[in-house]
């Protein structure tokens, strides 16, 4: 598999970004906007067929598009208050509107390779945008990780400690955006939102600390993202949903191993 160069870009990417979703997307988790990445999924594809109707570069259509639908949930979230996940369905059915209207007019196939990825024909241009997400994504995390924890614990408390909640919500969102952007190109639309959402979820069945949930999430990302790319060159699969199928089955097996463990305790309390 090795000797193809074309494999060994795509497994990097595929470490690279299972390293980077749930970085992002264990925040989002924790704050229960996991429908966002949604919404910025459809959001990318609304791009793309903006992209390929107008004969622009999807790619940079598609991050614009995220950046923009990153704005007006934000707005909204504040405009809604306590009732902020509207803001996210607005945009969801925005994106989902232009995507449907727009389709009909791009080429079939070009559209379609958006909708599942293309982690298997990454040029070096996109390789050289991934590095670059994964090393601003890590230098941020590691940046602010005491500030994040600070913030997932009481935004109150934060303030009053000195730290600019808002703008760290915003730089967050922002790359957040971008991630979700760079990933539908690369493993899909349809397939981004769940690689954000679904390590992390896995990872807090473990019901650890903040520390070793994120661990375990990016070691469940990783797994799941080099799994798509080796299953689908040996079995023909597409990589991003084969990625996503590693992932569902990682979740279930340690849901069948904490139900085996409680079963196990209380027969022994029995």
């Amino acid at each position: 598999m090795f000797h193809y160069e074309f494999m060994v870009i795509a497994f990097i990417v595929a470490l690279l970004l299972g390293a980077v979703f749930p970085l992002l997307g264990g925040t989002v988790v924790y704050k229960r906007l996991s429908s966002s990445g949604d919404a910025l999924a459809h959001s990318s594809l609304a791009g793309v067929a903006i992209g390929l109707v107008a004969g622009l570069n999807p790619l940079y259509i598609s991050i614009a598009a995220c950046v923009v639908s990153f704005l007006i949930i934000g707005l909204l979230r504040r405009k809604f208050g306590s009732h902020a996940e509207i803001g996210v369905v607005v945009v969801l059915s925005a994106a989902i509107a232009v995507t449907g209207i727009l389709s009909g007019y791009a080429s079939a196939a070009n559209f379609e390779s958006y909708l599942f990825g293309s982690i298997l024909l990454i040029s070096y241009e996109e390789l050289y945008i991934v590095i670059g997400l994964s090393i601003v994504v890590a230098a941020f995390y590691f940046l602010t990780y005491q500030r994040q924890l600070h913030c997932l614990y009481s935004e109150e408390e934060a303030k009053i400690a000195g730290i600019h909640v808002r703008w760290l919500d915003f730089a967050h969102s922002l790359l957040f955006a971008l991630t979700v952007a760079i990933g539908a190109k690369i493993v899909g639309s349809l397939v981004v939102s769940s690689m954000l959402v679904l390590p992390t979820a896995t990872a807090l069945l473990l019901k650890k600390n903040y520390r070793i949930t994120s661990i375990a999430s990016v070691i469940v990302s990783i797994l799941s993202m080099a799994g798509g790319v080796i299953f689908s060159y040996y079995l023909d699969w597409k990589p991003g949903a084969t990625s996503v199928g590693i992932a569902v089955l990682l979740l279930l097996l340690i849901l069948a191993y904490k139900g085996l463990s409680l079963l196990l305790k209380r027969k022994k309390t029995a």
